[in-house]
């Protein structure tokens, strides 16, 4: 008699020679595979809304809330030098942080189990690739992840795989759809006052939490970016930073290349990678540049 082997997800449906039930038909993964996938590709890929414009993905939101939710000073973004840094949305922090860990290390339990074994020919080297370091972003890790949906399906922990993944995407989007409620729109200019500025992030005015003070948001909005200019960050960091802050995409090799031929000051140094900083402002600058000649 044959035995009925229903998908690891506990959906109830036949998982056929899987942990999880799902197939690649009419060129869309289906069942719970299906969903882990679609909760993967929200985290990197690029999405066209019915308009033909983009939307921005978790990663990318994961980006804007901590800008729009920052206190505004004379601090860097990714520096750790012994410059004071700019406090960040710890929501928004804390969900990245258990979104990069879910994802690295699954992909670093899927690349153990998998990748020595089973050669690769479409690869040069004839062997799959390893995932991105852990640390990495959760871009980088989650399309390593969707490079490899069977075996994702077919590992014997899928059920712990799929249940991580997906809370982990959706406790994200969770604090991405809180943020707005208090879009933080920097100190009170008001004097002798430590209030900060809050409000709708599609209202006109906002408040000082403390003397109550108003402010055009429009123009609090344009107080930030400025300042966003002096910010020194990565070029990796920089990469993500351009589309979400200026709607400027820049590549990070490009970034390095400048700072190589001289074209480009390296503002200072990470104190723990050695990672080079440069000035968000200097970086938008040149690739205005190179947008407009």
């Amino acid at each position: 008699m044959n035995t009925v082997h229903l998908c690891a997800a506990g959906c109830g449906r036949q998982a056929s020679d899987a942990e999880l039930c799902g197939a690649f038909h009419g060129g869309v993964w289906t069942g719970c595979l299906g969903n882990i996938i679609a909760d993967l590709r929200t985290v990197c890929e690029q999405a066209i809304d019915e308009h033909g414009m983009p939307v921005r993905n978790l990663a990318d939101e994961l980006t804007v809330t901590f800008t729009r939710s920052n206190r505004t000073t004379a601090a860097r973004v990714g520096g750790r030098s012994a410059t004071t840094p700019l406090p960040w949305h710890e929501a928004a922090a804390d969900a990245t942080f258990r979104l990069r860990s879910v994802l690295g290390t699954w992909a670093s339990r899927l690349h153990l189990s998998y990748s020595p074994r089973l050669p690769d020919p479409t690869d040069p080297t004839g062997y799959f690739q390893p995932p991105p370091d852990y640390t990495a972003d959760v871009r980088s890790l989650a399309a390593w992840l969707l490079r490899h949906p069977t075996w994702i399906a077919q590992h014997p922990n899928a059920a712990d795989l799929y249940r991580a993944v997906t809370v982990a995407v959706q406790d994200a989007w969770r604090v991405i759809d809180r943020a707005p409620d208090r879009w933080y729109a920097g100190p009170c200019s008001v004097k002798d006052c430590p209030g900060h500025v809050f409000g709708d992030p599609e209202a006109a005015a906002g408040s000082c939490t403390v003397c109550r003070c108003t402010y055009d948001m429009a123009a609090r909005r344009a107080f930030l970016f400025e300042r966003a200019r002096d910010y020194v960050l990565t070029a990796a960091e920089l990469s993500r930073a351009m589309p979400v802050l200026f709607g400027i995409p820049i590549n990070r090799k490009t970034i390095t290349t400048w700072a190589d031929r001289g074209y480009l000051r390296v503002a200072d140094v990470d104190d723990r990678s050695g990672a080079r900083l440069y000035r968000l402002g200097d970086v938008e600058t040149l690739v205005q540049k190179k947008v407009s000649a």
